[in-house]
C-alpha cells in the first residue's frame, strides 16, 4: 500500500462520519463512476411526545448529493501555501469531469488538504460555470486525459456546509415531459384540475406562483375578503386556462383544442377573492372593487384577479360583469381572472411549486400524460 492509499485511507472514514451528521451515507461498491461516496439528505426536526415535550426526529428528504473525494499530501501543499491560495488544484478525468456536471444529482468534488487538515468542497456545477462558462463542452469535445480544476480554499466543509445541502433536490425526469419540459409528475397541466382547497392553502399557492415569476410587491391591504396587492411581475406570468381545453379523443392521434394563452407582466393590481361562492359583494367590497379598476386606469396597471372559484363559476362572472361595467367607461387597461382551473395549470408547471404543494393536494380531474 503507497503513501496515496494511506492518505486516502484516513480522509475518507473521516468524511463519511462528517456526513452521517446530516442523513445517511450511501456507497458505491465499486468505484467506476468516478464517485466515491453520498449522502441521502435527512431534515432534523423535533416532534411532539405524548408527554407533552419534544423528541428529535430526522425526516428524509426527496434528494441526494455525490461526492469525489480527491487527498492533498503536506509534502504537496503545506499549510502556509494554502492559507495563501485562493484555490486548491486539483487533476479529474475529462469524462468524469463532463459526467458529473451533466449529473442528474448534484455532486461534490472535495479535497483534503493534510497539511491543514481540512475538506473544502465546490458543486461541479458551479465549478465548471466558473472557470470554462457556456463553453465547457466545446472546450472539452476533443479533449482526453486530465484537466486542472480549481476549489475555492474559502470552501470548507465543515458540518454547517454539509447541513446547508438539504436545499438541493432530486428530481424524476424520466416521465412524460410537457413541451419537452419534464415537470416531475405525470399530470396533464391543460387537463387537470385541483379540488376547493382550503383559503389558507389557496393563498399560500398563489402567493408562491407570485413569489417565482418575480413579483415585488409595493402595497398591501385587506378589503373584506378581498386581498389587494400592488407592485411589478418582473417575469412573465403566463398560463392557459384548461376550463376551455378539449378534453378526450374522437379517434386517435386527433388535434385537440387548447385554451388561448394569457399573460401579464409589468406593473399590476392582484386581488385575491378567497370567497368559495360569491354572488355579491358587501358594501365595502363593491366600493373597493370600483376604486381599485379606477386606480389602475389611471395608473395604467394590469388587473390579475384570483379567485377560489372555478373559471366558469358564478364568482367569476360576477367580476367579469364588474370588469365590464368598467371597460365600457373608458378603461383600456387589461383584465385577468385565474380561477381554480387556471391556477391548477400555473402550479402544475412550476415544478418546484408542485412538489411543495403536492402532499397537501386533492384534484378534480387528474388525467395523465402518455
Amino acid at each position: 500500500m503507497g503513501a496515496h492509499d494511506e492518505l486516502e485511507n484516513r480522509y475518507t472514514p473521516r468524511f463519511e462520519t462528517l456526513l452521517s451528521e446530516s442523513g445517511v451515507v450511501v456507497e458505491y461498491r465499486r468505484d467506476r463512476a468516478g464517485i466515491d461516496t453520498g449522502l441521502h439528505l435527512f431534515a432534523r426536526e423535533e416532534r411532539p411526545t405524548r408527554q407533552g415535550g419534544e423528541r428529535p426526529h430526522w425526516r428524509a428528504l426527496a434528494g441526494r448529493v455525490w461526492f469525489q473525494l480527491k487527498g492533498i499530501h503536506a509534502s504537496t501543499m503545506s499549510a502556509d501555501e494554502f492559507h495563501a491560495a485562493k484555490r486548491v488544484p486539483v487533476k479529474v478525468g475529462v469524462e468524469h469531469l463532463r459526467f458529473w456536471f451533466a449529473a442528474p444529482e448534484p455532486v461534490y468534488l472535495v479535497v483534503y488538504v493534510e497539511s491543514v487538515d481540512t475538506f473544502v468542497g465546490v458543486d461541479v456545477r458551479e465549478l465548471v460555470e466558473r472557470e470554462w462558462g457556456p463553453r465547457f463542452y466545446a472546450s472539452m469535445r476533443d479533449r482526453s486525459g486530465e484537466v486542472t480544476a480549481h476549489v475555492p480554499t474559502a470552501s470548507i466543509m465543515n458540518s454547517e456546509r454539509i447541513a446547508s445541502l438539504v436545499n438541493h433536490r432530486s428530481m424524476r425526469i424520466d416521465g412524460p415531459a410537457f413541451r419537452e419540459r419534464p415537470l416531475g409528475h405525470r399530470m396533464d397541466p391543460l387537463r387537470s384540475v385541483l379540488a376547493y382547497p382550503s383559503k389558507e392553502r389557496w393563498v399560500e399557492m398563489v402567493i408562491r406562483i407570485l413569489q417565482v415569476h418575480d413579483f415585488r410587491e409595493a402595497s398591501l391591504h385587506q378589503v373584506g375578503e378581498l386581498t389587494v396587492l400592488r407592485g411589478t411581475i418582473a417575469q412573465t406570468l403566463l398560463w392557459q386556462s384548461p376550463a376551455f381545453a378539449e378534453y378526450g379523443y374522437r379517434y386517435l392521434g386527433e388535434v385537440r383544442d387548447e385554451p388561448a394563452p394569457e399573460q401579464v407582466f409589468g406593473d399590476v393590481c392582484v386581488i385575491l377573492d378567497g370567497a368559495r361562492d360569491r354572488t355579491a359583494f358587501s358594501a365595502k367590497e363593491a366600493a373597493a372593487a370600483s376604486e381599485l379598476i379606477d386606480t389602475a386606469a389611471t395608473n395604467e396597471e394590469s388587473v390579475v384577479l384570483f379567485f377560489r372559484g372555478r373559471d366558469l363559476s358564478g364568482t367569476g362572472g360576477l367580476w367579469r360583469c364588474t370588469a365590464r361595467g368598467s371597460m365600457a367607461n373608458g378603461w383600456s387597461g387589461m383584465w385577468h381572472q385565474i380561477g381554480l382551473e387556471a391556477l391548477s395549470f400555473l402550479v402544475l408547471t412550476a415544478t418546484l411549486v408542485y412538489l411543495e404543494f403536492a402532499p397537501d393536494l386533492d384534484w378534480d380531474d387528474a388525467n395523465y400524460m402518455d
